[in-house]
Order: structure tokens, then C-alpha cells, then sequence
């Protein structure tokens, strides 16, 4: 199953999900399935923002010698971002709608890092 195909069925399989992606901590995005073009942001943007986000959390980790960052959640008021290590420096993450649900988005990443560590 290629890594797109992937992303494109954790979004299918979770109610209020708005995007599936690839994130690397140095910064840049590897993949990225956005659901709908409706959205007001670019994929760009997104890759990123997301990235950069994983990124922060990656060195305050380091600096703080804690050890590799394992999983990130982070709420806004229109979207909440779950985000888990697959192989260092890399991670997956799911965006949901506020009223989308929380508890299986989190189990759709642990999903997700299950097949993409095959892949990668």
C-alpha cells in the first residue's frame, strides 16, 4: 500500500477528519492528503506549519534531555492535530474538526505508524 493510499483511508475511516500527512522534525513535509478543498489553507502551508511545529517540539525535547518526542496533540478552536513518531525525525499526523472524534483519530495514527513503518 503506497504511503498516499494510507492517508487517504485514515481519513476516510475517522468521522470530522480534514487532513493525513507525512511531517518530518527537520521542518519539511513528506506527504500530505488534505479532505477538502474547502479548507481556507494551502497544502503547502500546512506541510510546513505542521512540520515546524514537530520541529520546536523535537529540540525543547533535546534541550530538555527528554528523550525522543513519541506523540504531540495540539487543540485550536477549529482544529486539533494528532501527530505520532514513526521512525525518528518523522511523524504522522491527523487533523480532525472540533467535532470530530478525538479518540479514534488517535487510534487511526497508531494505525497509521503501524503500516508506515513497513513503508519506510
Amino acid at each position: 500500500m503506497s504511503l498516499t493510499d494510507i492517508l487517504h483511508e485514515a481519513i476516510a475511516r475517522v468521522n470530522g477528519s480534514q487532513l493525513a500527512g507525512i511531517i518530518g522534525a527537520d521542518g519539511l513535509g513528506v506527504e500530505m492528503v488534505i479532505k477538502s478543498d474547502d479548507l481556507p489553507y494551502d497544502r503547502e502551508m500546512v506541510e510546513i506549519e505542521l512540520a515546524s511545529l514537530a520541529s520546536a517540539a523535537a529540540l525543547a525535547s533535546n534541550r530538555l534531555g527528554m528523550g525522543a518526542v513519541r506523540d504531540l496533540i495540539v487543540e485550536m478552536d477549529r482544529a486539533t492535530y494528532v501527530a505520532s513518531s514513526v521512525v525518528p525525525g518523522y511523524f504522522v499526523v491527523l487533523g480532525v474538526n472540533p467535532n470530530g472524534n478525538l479518540g479514534r483519530a488517535r487510534f487511526a495514527v497508531r494505525q497509521m505508524v503501524e503500516q508506515l513503518k513497513d513503508e519506510m
